[in-house]
């Protein structure tokens, strides 16, 4: 298996499918890779279809068996696919590209290897296009984002971002799909550039770009609980610089969100969403789905920091699911903002009379700012770059195995970003409230791994990634190039188990402080010690390069000897550090482990320890023999002075008294049997005599009664014999026989 193969199918024939029929000037980054439940999706640009593969069943014992499928919509689409998205439950997957949307309704699936319909290599899918007339005729209309929302009950309802500042939302109901509702959410395009599809509102970044949803508020009934309320702290904000890539902006005092009341009455529960323009501007809107409540634009959130040099660049946004709930935006130029999203609503403005329809009660507070390396650069190539910055539309992708975490995609690769402080954020937020924020929650900044590097700096061809996802068992990336290559990489999600000081309370904390250097050094995680010095400082990417892309030697040259001084510099080091690390804990535990044994033969040479515990053996056993000899002495007393006593004893008397009463009760349960003995004779008599008269009253027949009787029934037979001869004789004459 290849080291890019980390999942074992990238050489399976859906890549191979798919891969050969890719469009040849593919420049801008695509998503034509989704999977959901262990099912990968991608498109066939051949035969205009979706193919989809179980990716657990391929890879299991039978996966020689299992075959990828072809998911054929039974309206195909009428535009170029950009990008797919299946919903939480796995019965829809959306196909949308700038000019259209198609929703294909996936069949059940079935056994043994959990495909679609039967596990059939043709399926065909009942297919839905949302607008097309309107999307595919329209010139300047163009789809900007499609996800379907995560409040829809039947998980049915789509959401739509188009490039005239409207959200359009759907759903797939009764074989149909219906137009629910169309939201404004900002000014329409009055005008475009000549001989393009870019608006006025593009060029100043009054366009929205992007959405995403939140997590899920609920509203509650203000008549019936007290207001929400957040006490603002004012806060010094000091800018340190991180690295080369990275800046990390790190407040004095964070703002404490605190649950000032009581609720009483639970309204409904609406998802956020929250709408990102070109000049980083974030806009919110709640879409009530059963249309109770009218949707209402607010915004845009103010921002406790901004940048200096603002551009109207901003690209994409997505919404972590921490708490607090960090926000994450990213602009064209590798820079991402991440920021908390606070409730900055005041309670006095009821009291006040202050409202506004559109007024958003919602900060972002911006507490760090990392900025990706777009393109591996050169040694030659660094003047260059920070003149000339390279520009491209990155994608953010949440990861559901680790909230800290996403990822970044772009034309010149994959980028990794961990946020470090999210752990002590939570303690802070839901610690005690007394507890001031110091600097120690954003002590450790954020970390930028670049994973894939698809684009040197000097090279103006960019290997741009066309598909994007994760898989979660285990969690890896799939990722497309549009060289259709196919890259498979592991990432690491297990967490470092707690510390043992952490785990300590109380009493044992004030032991373990007392504890010597060299017992903290060994009680620490010696594991979690060397991860952090392997830990890499500069990220080494795979380097998948276009194939196109004319590389000079010099160009080789120079990335062959940035690959081996890294090497020498960074992990070179850091595995002689380590190596210096094991030796030193390995002397510490011999030399541990030769002091134990010098106690231990101490203490088994010991004659006193031996003489004393045979000895005090010995006592015990003369002393228990003695013990048990006196106790039956004394019991010999007891019954000798009991027996010597002439008058009895009160418990004698009382054992006296319970016998005659037992015994005279016995008397007179005696007497009850002997009476109820009677009774049980008296009655046998009464029954034998009631059994005679009864048979003295059965009727008897007299001789008379008897020979009359019999003599009337000798008579009726002998009419009836008669009878019947007649009979006989008059079918003879008439022929009846």
């Amino acid at each position: 298996m290849a080291s890019t193969d980390y999942l074992g199918i990238c050489e399976h024939k859906i890549f191979k499918e798919a891969c050969a029929v890719l469009p040849k000037l593919m420049n801008i980054p695509l998503n034509l890779v989704a999977v959901r439940d262990s099912v990968l999706f991608t498109w066939d640009f051949s035969n205009n279809c979706v193919l989809s593969l179980n990716i657990k069943a391929a890879r299991g014992k039978g996966g020689d068996n299992v075959i990828h499928q072809r998911l054929l919509p039974l309206h195909p689409p009428l535009f170029s696919p950009e990008f797919l998205v299946a919903n939480d439950s796995g019965s829809l997957l959306a196909v949308a590209g700038s000019n259209g949307v198609l929703v294909l309704q996936l069949p059940p699936r079935c056994p043994p290897y959990g495909a679609f319909d039967g596990n059939k290599d043709l399926v065909y899918c009942r297919s839905y296009s949302l607008d097309e007339r309107f999307l595919s005729c329209s010139e300047n209309i163009q789809v900007r984002k499609a996800k379907f929302h995560p409040g829809s009950v039947s998980d049915s309802h789509i959401l739509v971002l188009t490039s005239d500042n409207v959200l359009r939302l759907y759903q797939i109901h009764n074989n149909e799909a219906l137009n629910v509702g169309t939201y404004q959410i900002g000014e329409k395009p009055g005008g475009m550039f000549p001989g393009t599809k870019t608006t006025f509102l593009d060029i100043y970044g009054e366009a929205a770009v992007d959405f995403d949803f939140g997590l899920p508020e609920i509203l509650e009934n203000k008549t019936e609980s007290i207001q929400k309320g957040l006490k603002l702290v004012e806060a010094k904000k000091e800018k340190q610089l991180v690295n080369s890539k990275s800046v990390n902006i790190v407040p004095k005092r964070l703002e404490k969100f605190q649950n000032l009341k009581n609720q009483h009455q639970i309204d409904e529960l609406v998802w956020p969403i929250y709408i990102l323009r070109g000049d980083f501007a974030v806009f919110t809107i709640c879409i009530d789905l059963n249309r109770r409540s009218k949707a209402i634009l607010r915004g845009p959130c103010r921002f406790s920091e901004q940048s200096e040099t603002v551009e109207n660049d901003a690209c994409s946004i997505i919404c972590l699911k921490t708490t607090p709930q960090i926000v994450c935006i990213a602009s064209s130029t590798g820079i991402i903002t991440h920021s908390i999203l606070i409730n900055t609503e005041d309670p006095k403005d009821d009291v006040l009379n202050i409202s506004s329809e559109n007024k958003c009660k919602r900060e972002l507070l911006v507490f760090e700012i990392v900025e990706l390396e777009l393109g591996l650069a050169l040694p030659d190539d660094l003047s260059e770059v920070e003149e000339i910055k390279y520009k491209c539309p990155v994608f953010l992708h949440k990861d559901d195995s680790k909230v800290s975490r996403y990822f970044a995609t772009h034309s010149a690769g994959i980028h990794t970003i961990n946020i470090n402080c999210t752990e002590e954020l939570h303690a802070y937020v839901f610690g005690p409230d007394d507890e001031d924020p110091t600097f120690d929650i954003f002590h450790a900044p954020s970390s930028a791994e670049y994973l894939v590097c698809t684009k040197t700096s000097s090279s103006s061809k960019s290997n741009s990634v066309i598909g994007f996802s994760l898989y979660y068992e285990p969690t890896s990336i799939i990722t497309l190039l549009s060289d259709a290559r196919v890259v498979t990489l592991g990432i690491l999600t297990a967490a470092l188990p707690p510390k043992k000081e952490e785990l300590l309370t109380g009493e044992d904390k004030v032991l373990g402080d007392n504890q010597s250097p060299l017992k903290k050094m060994l009680n620490e995680p010696f594991d979690q010690y060397i991860q952090k010095i392997l830990k890499k400082g500069i990220s080494h990417p795979l380097l998948k390069l276009s194939s196109t892309a004319n590389k000079t030697p010099e160009e080789c040259y120079e990335l062959i000897r940035l690959t081996a001084e890294t090497f020498r510099e960074e992990d070179f080091k850091n595995y002689t550090k380590a190596r210096e690390e094991l030796e030193k804990r390995a002397h510490t535990l011999n030399l541990l482990k030769q002091t134990q044994k010098k106690y231990i033969d101490q203490m088994s040479d010991s004659k006193e320890l031996r003489l004393k515990a045979e000895c005090l053996a010995e006592k015990y056993e003369d002393m228990k023999d003695k013990q048990d000899e006196l106790l039956k002495r004394c019991e010999m007393l007891l019954m000798l002075v009991a027996r010597k006593k002439p008058e009895p004893s009160d418990a004698e008397k009382k054992f006296m008294k319970d016998l005659q009463g037992f015994s005279e009760q016995c008397a007179t349960f005696q007497n009850s049997i002997e009476k109820v003995k009677n009774k049980i004779k008296y009655q046998q008599v009464q029954i034998q005599n009631w059994k005679a008269h009864e048979i003295k009253k059965l009727p008897v027949i007299g001789e008379m009664q008897s020979k009359t009787i019999k003599d009337s029934l000798r008579e009726s037979t002998q009419k009836i014999n008669d009878m019947v001869k007649q009979v006989n004789e008059y079918k003879a004459l008439l022929n009846l026989d």
